[in-house]
């Protein structure tokens, strides 16, 4: 790689931290939130929500939107357009405003996944690739306890935060701008518009991708599940403890890359999604086998979640990468959104559903992947 594509890389990952931070900052200022607008903490944790489910149906919009006008428009008007609903979210004076937002900033924030992933299969040299997209996913994952240790750690109010987040996104617009490549990214033209039904339909007729796409639902599912379950059991452990031993092995994302070449992303894929199935397992033995547990579910989606993209990514076009990824990345988003609720209902059930339930979904996201394999085209990357 020259010395741009490093500088390039740099900012896509720290974009990256910043951009999918946002859904996880307001989990430790759920109390702070609702003090700030004299509302219920019930109420304040819709924060999350708002931001979740309109930044999953972002990516629907904006990675057929870079397909077609190019990933180097959507990327930076993307990033000035999150950094002034960041700004809305910081002035908003009532819950209800705060919350509305929310959402708009979740679906601007949408426009930066699909297309910093299709430029990594794009703009880097083919043996970097892997790299890339590993780099890139470890940013996504590590976001989640990095943004929340941060949001535990900061004083000064929810809306101070966003204020001084905003320009973050402005800083990062600027140094992508001047380290991408001049032509990265433009758009197919009109020849684009033309093939884009039949480029669609193949996604569809191909039953890797959808397969994939299927699977991503059950990776953010169970390890938001997760997230959750420490919390609910605060009186037996430290959660904080838990996430602590979580968090080294998302390095496991890095390693993706070369595990990809040896052996081809679907088995790395397959492999993430069976570790992180264990580990839910793991979780019925009781509170004492919790941190055993973080450590494989986190090792898990640290191998799930690239192994996906690079399949994904190597099964798709050019000329509908971008959509492909757009549907990944919104089906991995609503398996995370939907985590709460669901676990909220079945908690009371007992932990043997609990999770058992995230554990035997990915357990039918491995058979799936497993049965399409042989279709699978040679990966590139």
């Amino acid at each position: 790689m020259t010395r741009q594509h490093y500088v390039l890389m740099g900012f896509l990952v720290l974009t990256a931290l910043l951009v999918v931070g946002q859904l996880y900052v307001v989990i430790p200022l759920t109390g702070a939130i609702a003090e700030t607008f004299a509302s219920t903490p019930r109420l304040a944790a819709w924060s999350g929500s708002a931001f979740g489910f309109a930044y999953a149906l972002g990516f629907l919009i904006f990675g057929p939107l870079s397909d077609r006008y190019g990933r180097r428009v959507v990327l930076l008007t993307g990033l000035i357009g999150t950094a002034v609903a960041t700004a809305l979210v910081g002035l908003a004076d009532t819950m209800t405003t705060f919350l509305q937002a929310r959402a708009v900033q979740g679906l601007v924030a949408a426009s930066f996944p699909p297309v910093a992933l299709s430029l990594v299969a794009e703009v880097l040299p083919p043996q970097r690739r892997p790299l890339g997209v590993s780099l890139i996913s470890f940013a996504f994952l590590a976001a989640a306890p990095l943004a929340q240790f941060g949001g535990a750690a900061v004083t000064a109010s929810p809306s101070m935060l966003m204020l001084a987040l905003a320009p973050l996104y402005l800083v990062m617009m600027a140094g992508l701008a001047i380290s991408l490549p001049g032509q990265a990214g433009a758009s197919s033209g009109p020849a684009a518009e033309k093939t884009e039904p039949e480029d669609s339909s193949r996604l569809l007729n191909n039953m890797v991708i959808v397969s994939a796409w299927v699977a991503a639902i059950t990776v953010l599912f169970g390890f938001v599940t997760f997230q959750i379950a420490i919390v609910m059991g605060a009186d037996s452990l430290d959660p904080q403890m838990v996430r602590l031993a979580g968090l080294p092995p998302l390095v496991l994302s890095l390693f993706a890359a070369p595990i990809s070449a040896r052996f081809g992303a679907s088995v790395t894929a397959r492999l993430g999604l069976i570790v992180e199935a264990v580990g839910l397992v793991l979780c019925l033995v009781g509170p004492a086998m919790m941190v055993p547990a973080a450590v494989l579910i986190s090792a898990g989606v640290a191998l799930a979640v690239p192994g996906l993209i690079a399949t994904i990514a190597g099964a798709s076009s050019n000329r509908n990468r971008g959509l492909a990824l757009s549907v990944y990345t919104f089906t991995l988003f609503v398996g995370a959104s939907l985590a709460p609720p669901v676990a909220s209902a079945v908690a009371p059930l007992g932990s043997a559903l609990l999770f058992g339930l995230p554990a035997i979904l990915l357990a039918v996201a491995f058979i799936a992947v497993t049965l399409s394999r042989r279709a699978a085209p040679s990966y590139a990357y």
